[in-house]
């Protein structure tokens, strides 16, 4: 048998598995996996929103982009803690997924944040550094 065919079966059984082992896990393991996933998919819509607006007006971008800029961080603070944990616990493909969404997340907001660097030269966050005003 090739190798690459006993690789992929290894992998739908680690899928099946972990799918097994989900459905079996307390309900707060099901409650803590449904927030993380649910944390870090608004955060990533959030997100988006404030790219689309970049993409229309740049200036409204940066406005929506540095008033959502702390919740984006809070949502991925509780999203990333309630994955980890439940993924340290055991294997539930709901934590993997919400780890990768939540990592997803990171990497969006740090690039959007480089971007703000090298293009403006500071980072715009509401409170503290408002953006220039419309």
């Amino acid at each position: 048998m090739p190798s690459f065919l006993s690789k992929s079966m290894s992998l739908k059984d680690s899928i099946n598995n972990s799918v097994d082992l989900e459905d079996r896990s307390p309900q707060s393991t099901k409650l803590f996996t449904k927030i993380a996933i649910l944390a870090s998919t608004i955060a990533l819509l959030l997100f988006f929103i404030c790219v689309i607006t970049y993409q229309i007006n740049h200036t409204l971008g940066l406005n929506v982009f540095a008033s959502v800029f702390l919740p984006m961080a809070i949502l991925f603070i509780i999203a990333i803690y309630l994955a980890i944990a439940e993924r340290l616990r055991a294997k539930y493909l709901g934590a993997i997924i919400a780890i990768i969404l939540s990592f997803i997340l990171l990497i969006c907001i740090i690039a959007f944040v480089i971007f703000e660097l090298v293009t403006f030269g500071q980072i715009y966050i509401a409170p503290f550094n408002p953006p220039p005003t419309i």
